[in-house]
């Protein structure tokens, strides 16, 4: 019998994640994206396999950074994103073989590629500046060479200027443009200040829907995102282009009946544009009456739930649909594991059914929406989260990637009209019952490293911060080797968010912990997504009581439940909000011998004026002059700063140099506080890294980190 072993950090750079899987048209074939690191270059990679039933999967484009693949309405074509020209441009490949054809040149590269319903022509959006679309390459002139050498010098006029993980926002745009299959050169169709996201066609080939801010105010409210349509013409020789021509100057944003009946037209906005819907993932019915689309209350500031809605084209009527689910569309886990994610919401043949995702209790699961009714009934079931999925056109069969508690993901075969239910998973959240339906395994990327590899499985708990309040999920990962009658520590994990949820799927740092002999404790409190709007919206505003009610319920139940747990030798680590939680905990108990607090808050005033999003939040403090003195009191009530006198807890403080969300400063002022009183704290800062580093950034750095983790609970543990 083979060995196993214990998860090593290192472990993290072998892992390879299957995604964006894409079904044929016929539903014999699933185009995937495979991520994988270089170890040796410290950089992520990507290709596009092939997989069917019955034969391992073959790898069909050679990378080093291939994505987004789509087949053509025929499926006889294959279009992807590649960077081997130097910038991310459309690769066209025959399925019939040959090698790929790159049909986009655009400086600034391209994006998301769709296909028109006739497969004739593609859309996608490429990043523009004022010039509209420029050739890849060429000779630099004294301008080209002035843009070059001057564009790290930042001249800043509007409130929204940046955006973590994106940087310092350029001249550039994101514009809808088309090109012919064929051959041509493409054609900008969208124009101004503007970004447009997630294109579709019209069933009938002859217009887009996409979404956009397009308010002159929309630095002020960014998530105020409308859907708009753009008719599109013909000029007789089968080439689309738009029937808007740009004016040469500043013209109003809207659509005279005089100019629309002679197809001259700005994009027609189709949601109301009173700042009431954050739009997107726009789809037509098939038969052209209705557009579905998600939707959230931009109001909300992310507490709020995402829904799935209706409009009828003829009326204009817009409604929203499952009303009483009171869960989330799409995917709202957290894990730092990030798979090519991918699903647009896909209807039925007959118009009736739209299928989605939906954020249940710690699963995602892949469901179908009556568009009359609104009855939800679910497709998948058990322990998973669903995060890419299509459909063959007449919704026999899917397409799905998923992940599980022992499995970072992979992708299946479903065939959606042969039901095999499976149980249910008792949880105080989940409301989606049933769902099964037969499926294939297509890929193992992971069985090699997996079969070395000693895991534990979570266990599911409840817990209650008392009386009348609610039942919260947690979870337990036992350590590795385990031993009866032996104690262990444990760590309490606290997620981001805070509106977001811990999954069912492979969270590689829980394991990495669990190797280095700690049990670890993760829930889902008050404030987190998945369990419905209230238990969600409660904490808006008010961080650091309902919710460190529920963390320490967690940490306390699992102490009692769980004789392995030795409740003496207990850490606490999170990031982001879960870093303010940490900071939180710790200057308000001592529970805890060492505590890990990453890419924190520690101080909601100046974050107000340095976070990418700061001013965003400012609505839910019911305050607008967050500057003046008399407005401080509700953001120092919920900065853990003013409470660092009262911290002991040794706490290590990790955190990003380029990270915008919470900015470094956030950690520059815990630090600067606890050690000016010489206190047992050490810092550790990771430069050229953004905030989501610990899913997505470079590699090494992402092994130190863990690194970082186990020596500091080793140590105080």
């Amino acid at each position: 019998m083979t060995t196993r072993r214990r998860l090593q950090a290192e472990d993290l750079l072998a892992i390879k994640l299957a995604g964006d899987c894409q079904i044929s048209p016929d539903g014999t074939r699933v185009a995937y994206v495979l991520q994988e690191i270089d170890k040796k270059k410290n950089e992520y990679t990507s290709s596009i396999w092939l997989a069917r039933e019955g034969s391992p999967p073959v790898r069909f484009t050679a990378g080093p950074r291939d994505t987004q693949p789509r087949w053509s309405p025929d499926g006889r074509h294959l279009v992807f994103v590649s960077n081997r020209s130097g910038s991310n441009q459309l690769w066209l490949l025959s399925m019939e073989g040959g090698e790929a054809r790159q049909i986009t040149r655009i400086k600034g590269g391209v994006q998301n590629p769709v296909w028109s319903p006739d497969g004739r022509t593609i859309a996608f959006t490429a990043n523009l500046t004022e010039a509209g679309i420029q050739p890849e390459g060429g000779d630099e002139d004294d301008q080209d060479l002035y843009r070059k050498y001057t564009k790290d010098v930042r001249v800043i006029t509007r409130l929204h200027y940046k955006m973590d993980g994106v940087g310092f926002y350029t001249d550039e745009r994101k514009h809808i443009c088309v090109v012919d299959v064929d051959g041509g050169e493409p054609r900008q169709l969208t124009f101004g200040d503007f970004n447009h996201l997630d294109v579709s066609w019209t069933p009938d080939g002859r217009g887009l829907v996409f979404a956009a801010n397009r308010r002159e105010d929309r630095d002020w409210y960014p998530g105020h995102v409308d859907l708009w349509y753009l008719s599109l013409s013909d000029d007789g020789q089968g080439q689309r282009s738009s029937a808007y021509t740009p004016p040469e100057g500043p013209g109003p944003d809207r659509c005279e009946a005089a100019e629309e009946t002679q197809g001259n037209c700005m994009p027609v906005r189709l949601t109301p544009g009173d700042g009431t819907l954050a739009c997107s993932s726009p789809s037509a019915s098939p038969d052209g009456r209705m557009i579905a689309f998600l939707a959230s209350d931009p109001a909300e500031s992310g507490y709020g739930l995402t829904g799935l809605y209706v409009l009828d084209r003829s009326s204009g009527e817009i409604r929203q649909l499952a009303t009483d689910l009171d869960r989330p569309f799409g995917n709202e886990t957290t894990g730092d594991l990030v798979p090519p994610s991918g699903g647009r919401l896909h209807w039925s043949p007959d118009a009736r059914w739209i299928y989605a995702t939906v954020s249940d209790g710690g699963q995602v699961q892949l469901v179908r929406v009556d568009a009359v009714t609104g009855e939800v009934w679910p497709v998948t079931g058990g322990d998973r989260v669903v995060y890419a999925f299509s459909l063959t056109p007449d919704c026999c069969r899917a397409a799905l990637a998923y992940a599980t508690p022992l499995s970072p993901g992979d992708v299946y075969l479903a065939q959606l009209d042969e039901p095999q239910p499976v149980p249910p998973v008792s949880s105080a959240g989940t409301v989606l019952r049933g769902g099964g339906v037969r499926e294939v395994r297509l890929t193992d990327h992971n069985a090699e490293l997996f079969a070395e590899l000693e895991l534990t499985v979570p266990e599911r708990f409840q817990v209650s911060a008392g009386e009348g309040e609610p039942l919260v999920d947690a979870w337990i990962l036992p350590p590795v080797g385990r031993e009866e009658g032996k104690k262990y520590p444990a760590v309490l994990e606290i997620h981001g968010g805070p509106m977001a949820m811990y999954g069912a799927g492979f969270f590689f740092e829980f394991h990495w912990l669990a190797a280095q002999g700690y049990a670890v404790v993760y829930s889902n409190p008050r404030g987190s997504q998945g369990y419905g709007h209230d238990f969600c919206r409660v904490i808006r505003a008010d961080w650091g009581n309902r919710d460190y009610a529920d963390v320490m319920a967690a940490i306390e139940g699992a102490v009692e439940r769980f004789p392995y747990v030795d409740g003496d030798r207990l850490g606490v680590a999170g990031g982001s909000y879960g870093g303010f939680m940490v900071n939180w905990i710790v200057s308000h108990t001592d529970r805890f011998r060492a505590a890990v607090t990453m890419r924190s808050v520690v101080n909601r005033w100046s974050a107000m004026g340095t976070s990418d999003l700061g001013y965003d939040r400012l609505r839910q403090f019911g305050v607008e002059n967050w500057w003046e003195v008399d407005n401080l009191g509700p953001f120092l009530k919920q900065s853990p700063l003013v409470h660092a006198s009262r911290i002991n807890t040794p706490l290590l403080i990790e955190h990003q140099e380029n990270d915008m969300r919470c900015p470094i400063d956030q950690a520059e002022q815990l630090y600067a506080a606890l050690k000016y009183q010489r206190k047992t704290v050490k810092f550790v800062r990771y430069p050229g890294e953004s905030h989501g580093m610990s899913r997505t950034g470079k590699p090494w750095h992402r092994v130190h980190r863990l690194r970082m983790i186990a020596e500091w609970f080793a140590e105080y543990l």
